[in-house]
């Protein structure tokens, strides 16, 4: 390797290194990525919060108090694991679909409670966030988020 080219090299290493913890702070306060993953500084700035993931089913809009079989508590498990992580890069669609698979529901409501650090205050202050799914003619799973308004 010629001298440039590992001068190249380092140049691009260096710019990288100190572009990323602006670009992880950007990913944590725009998407709720977990400051503490990732490789960033930005755990610096906030401590580990925790994050809640809750499934409603429901039959013609109202809910339907259901026991939720183990494979599905498990998916529950492993969506909130990667909303801790991924924030909202993790999508609930796919536990939907398995929640909708499973179970003999019109539609589910999942409920991503998530505490955050309030820039302003600087205060701990819990978000909620609401999905409704539900499977069309065709068997696709529709829906999305919605807001606390909208429940009947």
């Amino acid at each position: 390797m010629s001298y440039a080219a590992k001068k190249r090299a380092v140049v691009a290493f260096l710019v990288c290194f100190s572009v990323w913890p602006l670009a992880h702070r950007w990913l944590v306060a725009s998407y709720d990525v977990d400051p503490w993953r990732l490789g960033g500084w930005a755990m610096y700035c906030t401590p580990k919060l925790r994050v809640e993931v809750g499934m409603v089913p429901e039959r013609e809009g109202r809910p339907v108090d259901l026991e939720l079989p183990d494979s599905l508590r498990r998916s529950a498990d492993r969506f909130t694991q990667y909303r801790a992580v991924l924030g909202r890069f993790s999508n609930p669609e796919r536990l939907a679909r398995e929640a909708l698979e499973q179970l003999e529901v019109d539609s589910v409501v999942v409920t991503v409670r998530r505490d955050r650090l309030d820039p302003r205050s600087g205060r701990v202050a819990g978000t909620r966030e609401y999905f409704r799914y539900g499977l069309d003619e065709k068997g696709r799973v529709t829906g999305g988020r919605f807001s606390v308004r909208d429940l009947p």
